[in-house]
């Protein structure tokens, strides 16, 4: 049985070729001896010894998995492209696993942010307060119809089926997992009007990796904790509540809105 055909252009000329025959055509030809001329330390990074070495650190880190969507990961990408920010190329936290389809999405994205204008003002707000404070309820009053809101005991109880009341704390390492590859994709997005973190303590991890590239609200809801202990007992919350407001009154929030609650 004859392979099917393609139509291709060879030396210039178009020619059929058998469907599964690799041709590089004349323009790829004439864009690669382009780039080469003017991005040449550029394609020298990309063959180096101190990217090969972090490419399969990236690879390790993320099991060799595609970032977006689980399947098999073929390459490791900039999450802020290496043009941008040159400083950040070995940055692991600038890196992830993707696969050609995603890579190609992604690609295509910044094209058009890139040449027609897509670009979108995006607020990280971090929202923080002992258990039962009102945070959830904060950002509900809040949140406009275009927002990404990360809420671990949401997710907690969407990932284990579990009543809210009750935690799954083998559950817990996937959902923190979610968290850093979130704040690794967000350095890259102007996706949305605004993005909720919804946390107990401060994470100084979010103004490290996102401060650069987006403007960050710290919201603290202030409510009384004998206030939030009987919410709690209300609803069958099992949670160790003063080793929570120990560590609560230790932490630093320090340039964060502080907004009474009762």
């Amino acid at each position: 049985m004859m392979k099917p055909t393609k139509l291709t252009f060879v030396d210039g000329k178009p020619t059929l070729v058998a469907y599964d025959k690799v041709v590089r055509k004349d323009n790829d030809k004439a864009y690669n001896y382009h780039r080469k001329l003017t991005e040449d330390a550029y394609l020298k990074f990309y063959h180096s010894t101190p990217w090969r070495h972090k490419r399969q650190e990236v690879l390790d880190r993320d099991y060799g998995l595609c970032q977006r969507c689980g399947m098999e990961a073929a390459l490791v990408d900039h999450i802020i492209p290496s043009k941008e920010d040159w400083e950040d190329r070995l940055n692991a936290d600038n890196l992830q696993s993707l696969c050609r389809s995603c890579h190609r999405i992604k690609t295509k994205r910044e094209w058009m942010k890139h040449h027609k204008g897509m670009t979108r003002y995006m607020d990280i707000n971090v929202v923080c307060g002992l258990p039962a404070s009102g945070k959830s309820t904060y950002v509900k009053r809040h949140m406009t119809e275009h927002d990404l809101i990360y809420d671990y005991d949401e997710l907690m109880q969407a990932l284990s089926g579990l009543p809210s009341y009750q935690r799954n704390y083998d559950v817990h390492d996937y959902i923190m997992l979610f968290l850093d590859q979130m704040l690794r994709k967000l350095k890259a997005e102007q996706t949305f009007n605004n993005v909720w973190i919804i946390r107990t303590l401060p994470d100084k991890r979010i103004d490290t990796l996102l401060g650069n590239y987006h403007h960050i609200n710290h919201i603290l809801i202030d409510t009384e904790p004998n206030i939030c202990e009987e919410r709690l007992k209300q609803r069958k919350q099992t949670i160790s509540f003063q080793e929570i407001l120990n560590a609560f009154k230790t932490a630093d929030f320090t340039g964060y809105r502080v907004v009474k609650n009762r």
